[in-house]
């Protein structure tokens, strides 16, 4: 199934992203809180994936920590879209878009069922296990390359 990744460059594009981390977050998860938006959102660089029927099936985001520093987050893949490479479209698209900024750093804080996912993509954990959210994640980070 093809995918179309872009920058969440308009209210609608950024509109499908919420209702996406709404629906994975809170209702198929179970995450106390909304994390549909944050106060972090106005500040963030996100994307957005979509289906060959234009409907946005993944979603996710960094947040400038420091001139070196971005801190992804919110990635979100609607289930029926899982393990098809969405996920691996997203993240090369953040990392990208990363460089183009000037950043060399990457870090995120992936829920465990994830860190797989994120080592094949050269991401390295660091210390333990913590709860986020009501969720265990482990906090991890990537040396980016210049493209």
């Amino acid at each position: 199934m093809p995918y179309t990744v872009r920058y969440a460059s308009n209210e609608a594009d950024r509109e499908a992203a919420y209702t996406l981390r709404r629906q994975v977050f809170e209702v198929e998860q179970n995450v106390p809180r909304p994390l549909d938006r944050d106060s972090l959102d106005h500040q963030a660089n996100h994307v957005v994936a979509f289906d060959d029927a234009g409907r946005c099936v993944g979603t996710g985001r960094f947040v400038r920590r420091d001139n070196r520093v971005v801190q992804v987050g919110r990635m979100a893949v609607d289930a029926d879209h899982r393990r098809h490479g969405v996920g691996a479209l997203m993240i090369d698209a953040l990392e990208r878009m990363a460089v183009l900024r000037g950043i060399v750093e990457v870090v995120l804080h992936a829920q465990l069922p994830s860190v797989k996912f994120f080592e094949r993509r050269g991401y390295m954990q660091e210390g333990g296990t913590f709860m986020e959210e009501g969720v265990q994640h482990v906090r991890m980070r990537k040396v980016l390359l210049p493209c």
